[in-house]
């Protein structure tokens, strides 16, 4: 399916895109609120700037996909893979559990009471990002970047921030951490 037909049937009415095939589709600035990508090949799709509240991704394919500047407020994207740019997005109170995100940019991201238990945060970035409540139990972090990320409240049993990078990040008790080794960023 092209995205030209998938945006026809959308504003048709239809919701249900479980499977479909859309991968490197230019979706730009677009509504797909509500809508069902379970399963689905979003493969680089450019998703930039879209309004995605509530849709389902669960177990969906978004490897190289663009959704920066994107809401995904209360979005599934549970068990989904996403190697992707997130990057200035809102998912407040979205589910990421069991979702791979290794590789994902989440600079200046709103995951605000977002649940992403036993996620697979590998060599992500949380730059800037707000995880204020959110639920990070069990969730797999390595080389991750937490430079003055919001963690206040955040639930983080069974999660292992020490092999994660933190400069003026606020910890969930609300003490803010700056790593001995942290790099410090200079203006030459």
């Amino acid at each position: 399916m092209n995205a030209e037909e998938l945006l026809k049937r959308y504003a048709a009415g239809e919701r249900d895109f479980r499977r479909v095939n859309v991968e490197g589709a230019e979706l730009r600035g677009v509504n797909l609120s509500e809508a069902d990508f379970s399963e689905a090949n979003l493969n680089d799709a450019i998703l930039k700037e879209s309004n995605l509240r509530r849709t389902i991704f669960r177990s969906a394919r978004l490897e190289g996909a663009d959704l920066s500047h994107s809401i995904l407020d209360e979005a599934d994207l549970s068990n989904a893979s996403l190697e992707t740019n997130l990057e200035r997005a809102s998912l407040e109170r979205a589910n990421l559990s069991n979702a791979n995100l290794t590789g994902t940019n989440f600079g200046f991201t709103n995951l605000r009471n977002a649940n992403l238990q036993n996620a697979c945060l590998f060599e992500v970035s949380l730059d800037r990002a707000n995880l204020e409540g959110a639920d990070l139990r069990g969730a797999m972090m390595g080389e991750t970047y937490l430079y003055e990320a919001n963690l206040r409240g955040a639930l983080v049993e069974g999660c292992d921030l020490s092999d994660s990078y933190k400069r003026n990040t606020i910890m969930p008790d609300g003490q803010v951490v700056t790593d001995e080794d942290a790099e410090i960023e200079t203006d030459d």
